[in-house]
Parts: C-alpha cells; sequence; structure tokens
C-alpha cells in the first residue's frame, strides 16, 4: 500500500511535542511492515532554527526545488517543504510552504490512502481539496487538538467555519486516540461509526538499554534530593504553574526535593519564573549555555532544563522519583508511559484522557485537575512509600508492553486503511 503522511512537522522536530515523534514512530513501523510511505512535511525544528538537509536528515536526497528539499528517513520518503516564517510556525502554528499544492497533485497520481496529522493546518486545507478532487481517501487524525481551547479560539472559530467542516465532513476515517477525543470528534457532529480509537504507541526498544542510574544526579549534585520532573512543552495548557504551587506546599513537608522542568518555551515560561520567585523559591535555568557548577545547580530548589532529548531525556527519567502531568487538557501523553518504562511511577490530571486506562489498571496517581493541594498530597505519598512506586511501575510496564507496542497498533490503523 502506498501511504502518504501529512504534518507539519516530522522528524527530528522533537521541540512540537510528541505528535512529530508519534508519527515518526508509525511511519517507521509501516515501513517495517513493507508498506510505501512518503510524508509531506515542513523544515521548521523549533523555534530559531529549521532542519539542514545535510546534517539533519540521513541519506538527504538533492534540492529539488527552491522550495523543499526530499530525505530518506529509515525507509520513509520525507519532502521538506520550507517554511516562509520558522518562528511564525512555532508561535502561532501557521505554516506557511510555497509550492506544496501543486506538489501534491503529482504525489497523489502514486498513493493510495492520505493520513492527514493534526487538524487546522493550510496543508490539510490543500490535502483536502486535491484529495477530493482526485478521489483519494483520507483518515484524519487530530491530537487533541478539536477543542477551540487555550488560545487564538477566534482563528479557530474562522478555520472550522471556512474549511474545518469540510474537511471533518469528507474524511473516510476519524482517529481517536481515547474514549474522550472520540466524543470531541462526535461533538463537532461526526457519526460514531467514522470514529475509530486507537491510541499512540511506544518504542519499546528505546528502553532495552537505559542509562546507569544516578548519572543525571551526579552530573549536577543533585545526590542527595528525591526528584519531581515535568517534561513537556512549558505552555499554561500543561499546567506548570499548579505544580509550583503544590511544590511549594510539599516543600514545607518534604524540605530535601528539587523540582525539575524539563521543556521548551511556549510562552508561559517568564510567568512560571514569577510564580516560582513569589513561592519564595529559588529557581536556575540550564538552557541559557552559562557555565553553571554543581553547588550553584544544587542551591536552587527549581531547575529548568530546556529541551532534553535522547540519552539526555532517558537519564532524567531513570533518575527521578516522580514523573508529574499537571495538564489542564490532555488527550494523550507519551511521557507518562515513557516515565514508567524508566522506572519512575507518575502523577497526572483526571482530565487527561488515558485517565480511565490509568484508573482501570492503577498504573499511577490521578489528582483532580487545578487543585494543587490534592496534587501536593498525590506526590508526598508516592515519596514517602518505595513499595507503592515499584508495584505501580510494575503495572504501569505490564500494561504499556500489552497495549501500546507500535507493531500491534499498526495492524489496527492498517486495518482502517484497507477499509477505506
Amino acid at each position: 500500500m502506498k501511504i502518504l503522511q501529512v504534518i507539519p512537522y516530522f522528524y527530528p522536530a522533537w521541540a512540537y511535542g510528541g505528535t512529530p515523534r508519534v508519527v515518526f514512530d508509525l511511519c517507521r513501523e509501516l515501513v517495517n511492515q513493507g508498506e510505501q510511505v512518503t510524508v509531506y512535511t515542513t523544515d521548521t525544528l523549533d523555534k530559531n532554527n529549521r532542519i539542514n538537509p545535510e546534517s539533519r536528515t540521513p541519506n538527504p536526497g538533492p534540492p529539488s526545488s527552491f522550495f523543499h528539499f526530499d530525505a530518506d528517513v529509515e525507509g520513509i520518503k520525507v519532502r521538506y517543504f520550507n517554511n516562509l516564517s520558522n518562528r511564525l510556525a512555532f508561535t502561532q502554528k501557521l505554516f506557511l510552504t510555497p509550492g506544496f499544492s501543486s506538489l501534491l497533485k503529482d504525489e497523489l497520481r502514486k498513493t493510495d490512502i492520505v493520513h492527514l496529522q493534526e487538524y487546522r493546518t493550510l496543508q490539510n486545507v490543500s490535502a483536502w481539496k486535491v484529495c477530493k478532487q482526485r478521489g483519494i481517501p483520507y483518515v484524519l487524525s487530530a491530537h487533541g487538538a478539536m477543542l477551540r481551547i487555550m488560545g487564538r479560539e477566534k482563528r479557530k472559530g474562522i478555520f472550522d467555519s471556512i474549511w474545518g467542516y469540510n474537511i471533518l465532513r469528507d474524511a473516510k476515517r476519524m482517529i481517536a486516540l481515547t474514549e474522550l477525543e472520540k466524543h470531541q470528534y462526535e461533538e463537532f457532529g461526526i457519526p460514531g461509526e467514522k470514529i475509530e480509537v486507537i491510541p499512540n504507541g511506544i518504542d519499546l526498544t528505546q528502553f532495552d538499554s537505559l542509562p546507569e542510574k544516578g548519572s543525571f544526579r551526579k552530573k549536577y549534585g543533585l545526590e542527595a534530593w528525591p526528584i519531581i520532573l515535568f517534561m513537556g512543552r512549558i505552555h499554561r495548557i500543561k499546567g506548570v504553574d499548579i505544580l509550583i504551587e503544590a511544590f511549594a506546599e510539599l516543600k514545607k513537608e518534604v524540605v530535601d526535593c528539587k523540582l525539575v522542568i524539563a521543556g521548551p518555551d511556549d510562552g508561559f515560561k517568564r510567568e512560571c519564573g514569577m510564580r516560582i520567585a513569589d513561592c519564595g523559591l529559588k529557581q536556575i535555568d540550564l538552557s541559557t549555555g552559562e557555565e553553571m557548577g554543581k553547588k550553584e545547580v544544587s542551591r536552587a530548589d527549581v531547575i529548568f532544563t530546556g529541551f532534553v532529548s535522547g540519552e539526555e531525556k532517558l537519564s532524567l527519567l531513570v533518575d527521578a522519583d516522580v514523573t508529574v502531568l499537571p495538564s489542564r487538557f490532555e488527550i494523550f501523553s507519551l511521557v507518562l508511559f515513557e516515565s514508567l518504562m524508566c522506572g519512575t511511577p507518575f502523577v497526572v490530571s483526571d482530565i487527561c484522557g488515558v485517565a480511565k486506562m490509568i484508573q482501570d489498571t492503577g498504573a499511577g496517581y490521578l489528582f483532580e485537575v487545578d487543585n494543587f493541594a490534592d496534587l501536593k498530597e498525590k506526590i508526598c505519598r508516592l515519596l514517602r512509600n518505595p513499595e507503592e512506586r515499584r508495584v505501580i511501575v510494575e503495572r504501569g510496564k505490564k500494561m504499556v508492553e500489552k497495549n501500546l507496542n507500535w507493531r500491534i497498533i499498526v495492524q489496527k490503523m492498517l486495518q482502517v486503511y484497507h477499509n477505506c
């Protein structure tokens, strides 16, 4: 089967969160199972940088146009289109890619099905129009982006009125990550029989050889303190401010602990810094590029690391005592399951789309969203009960291996493609 994936950010644009990682893993497993996969995406890497065809992608192909370049990434054929404004892409999620529509028309001549990743993008508008003209079926995964919340609500409403409802109506299938997201699709008028619930998978091979426990702590002189970890974009929707309030209260009961905030700033870091100062806590930012001594880092209560990936990310997950996802809204989070596979239990808000799965399997602690007192209690309970942490991790690993294995999930996705 010849499959085209359309997504605004792709390998190695991990600063955009879990979606590009998930789609990359999906494409890689599709290739492993013998399918032909092409990706149409953009050259955005993060707020300030673009993907370089020579140094950022393996086996780069020659630039075939002023507007794009091609690459082969582990058997996936990727076409990276140049953004007119990389900063606009990162800060406003507005991806402007000249030449996209015309080349898409040629690509669809050799395509069986299209998978649109994300929802409100101009690339999806182009794909919808061309697919409709050529009679090519497509499916859509919104990745939790259906609701008009947490900024740009007016712009989202305009998009829906002009293009969005048509894109949703003409899709052969909608992919929901959880039952919560299925309900959100239904609120947009999509009949239940058009919606398939397929969770994201996780690449289990990355946990075959984990970093030595204690390496992150040793690097920054943090051997003596429990570590509470937040990992993700620093955005208001992620609830980092709730965690800061809970941590400030926790310090009154468990004095010797540290809060590590790992992730790129998505417009909320300054406010978090002010909240930390208001709570009377000391903070340090390791992402500035300045040389920081171990003593200087260890004196801080809250440590910002900036974006982490690869070995550094795994090292941090291995060394944390508790991972916290305090999101005000979250359909699915890979970090939770990565944390479990690294041996670290988590606390997550009860509004998260995987809350029922967690509750049913006992694979983590839930707290009432926006309730920092409840969050503090759950963190404190885990810190004081190492046996409970061990049991949660054991349950969680079994749940991940059974339900989130990419080989199984890709079989379900292929069945959806064939049915379309």
